[in-house]
């Protein structure tokens, strides 16, 4: 009896392909359990609302758009991930790369990455927020900040309030899903189904990174995202370890939404979209820029020598 994971054999399109059906299987079908779990909480209305028909109020309604938010984020990132690292390998863990603690310093390497390269990425910011497309393609740009528009009041809705309450969920739901569900796709599974497919990890890296800003339809935020992906990416390269884009991804995501609620408690002054933000100052931008590259190289000697450690590690014998 042929007990090979199902996808083992697969050619990588034909992969990639199983993937995006197993991602729109898995959306359906925790739509469909969505649907069923919130009809007492918020009736045929929420239905509706799953199946896109009609759009609720949401700061009257903000509970069901954070459950919505949860749903998608375990049906479209994490269950499809996990049963494809199951089709693929048999072993999920080790397929993507979870099955070992990294290093402390790598972690914190990776943590310090996401930190001194905020005011390069929020320059990006401003420069990307500052692109105009041609005036032929207006009417394209329009549908662009429009939906950018759009975004920000479910962003403002979601991060808005002061209670510890609503602070935990927002963690969970911005922070933990995003950086776990996230990471598992576009690092676990796609970075390394590209580096198959085009034979070339740098270009692998950047198509992840290039349809993980594609994906939040972000339009005006598209290159500072695409350029964290890029971080995120080269954290998993070097380390060969998931963890390390993941925790990194989750302090990116908790960062903002701990500055959010501290402003919104009248703790801090300073709201997210200042904080971290060099303006004109090119020269921390330079030095931003800078100093992540060396965080980044400093993640690859430190994996290179503890990879060097446990090959020289001689067998015991008897």
């Amino acid at each position: 009896m042929n007990n090979e994971p199902f996808l083992k054999n697969f050619s990588t399109i034909l992969k990639l392909m199983s993937l995006v059906v197993i991602i729109i299987i898995s959306i359906f079908i925790f739509n469909l359990l969505g649907i069923v779990i919130s009809l007492p909480f918020w009736g045929t209305e929420a239905m509706m609302a799953f199946t896109g028909n009609i759009s609720l109020k949401i700061n009257e309604n903000i509970n069901f758009y954070k459950y919505l938010q949860i749903v998608n984020q375990i049906g479209m990132f994490i269950i499809p991930s996990i049963l494809f690292a199951f089709l693929v390998k048999g072993r999920i863990s080790a397929y993507l790369k979870i099955n070992r603690i990294p290093d402390l310093f790598t972690l914190l390497a990776g943590v310090l990455v996401i930190i001194v390269s905020m005011p390069f990425v929020n320059y990006l910011v401003s420069l990307n927020e500052s692109l105009h497309l041609p005036s032929a393609l207006s009417e394209i740009e329009d549908w662009m900040r429009k939906s950018e528009d759009s975004a920000e009041i479910f962003t403002n809705a979601f991060l808005k309030g002061t209670s510890i309450s609503g602070f935990l969920l927002n963690i969970v739901m911005i922070a933990i899903l995003p950086a776990i569900g996230e990471e598992f796709l576009f690092r676990g599974v796609l970075q390394k189904q590209f580096k198959d497919l085009l034979g070339n990890v740098h270009i692998a890296i950047f198509v992840s990174a290039f349809l993980f800003s594609a994906m939040h339809l972000q339009f005006f935020g598209f290159f500072p995202r695409m350029v964290l992906g890029l971080l995120l990416g080269y954290m998993f390269y070097f380390s060969n370890n998931l963890w390390v884009p993941i925790i990194g991804h989750f302090f990116n995501n908790a960062f903002a939404v701990t500055v959010s609620f501290l402003n919104n408690k009248k703790i801090i002054q300073t709201d997210i979209d200042t904080m971290g933000n060099a303006g004109d100052n090119y020269f921390l931008i330079i030095v931003s820029l800078i100093l992540t590259l060396i965080l980044l190289i400093i993640i690859l000697k430190i994996e290179e020598k503890s990879k060097k450690k446990e090959e020289n590690k001689i067998p015991s014998s008897l």
